[in-house]
């Protein structure tokens, strides 16, 4: 009955809608008379909007691709498994996150996520494999991901790599 096109258009976005329709039920709420339905109403429009900026950021790591291996998080522990290659590597003794592209970007699914640990063993994830958007939600365990970074290596068009997020190293003195 409805165009599997708009169905997955909808489907992609539709954090992004929810968000929206909070923030416009708070907008109405907000135009109400009286100071409990603008102050409930600004309050309700806030979280919609809060809403649809963490959808968009969510954004960034999803892709229409289907790549090799699948991606699960558990237990603050990221297991990546593929015909080839995998591994598990825990979130707590990450040492540094870094999004390598290559130069068939952004229009081919060229990404990869590159986990280090402390111990030194590195994990490769490819963005386009099953169940990678959860990435997002491990990765916001960490204090100073830098989301726009990200952001910046989903549009590039050359290889490079960019450090999403590194461990602080503790001061001597």
């Amino acid at each position: 009955m409805i165009r599997p096109e708009v169905t997955a258009f909808f489907k992609r976005y539709s954090e992004i809608f929810a968000g929206l329709i909070v923030a416009f039920v708070g907008l109405w709420l907000a135009t109400r008379l009286g100071w409990f339905w603008t102050a409930l109403g600004v309050v309700i429009a806030s979280m919609g909007l809060g809403l649809v900026f963490v959808a968009f950021r969510r954004l960034i790591f999803k892709t229409d691709q289907i790549g090799p291996g699948v991606v699960e998080v558990d237990e603050r522990q990221i297991s990546y498994f593929s015909a080839y290659e995998g591994g598990v590597v825990s979130i707590e003794s990450l040492a540094r996150i870094t999004a390598v592209t290559s130069s068939e970007g952004p229009w081919a699914d060229d990404l990869h996520w590159v986990l280090e640990e402390d111990g030194g063993a590195t994990l490769t994830i490819p963005n386009s494999a099953s169940g990678a958007e959860q990435l997002f939600d491990a990765f916001a365990a960490l204090d100073g991901v830098d989301y726009s970074m990200a952001t910046r290596a989903m549009g590039t068009t050359s290889h490079d790599s960019f450090v999403i997020w590194s461990k602080p190293r503790a001061a001597l003195h």
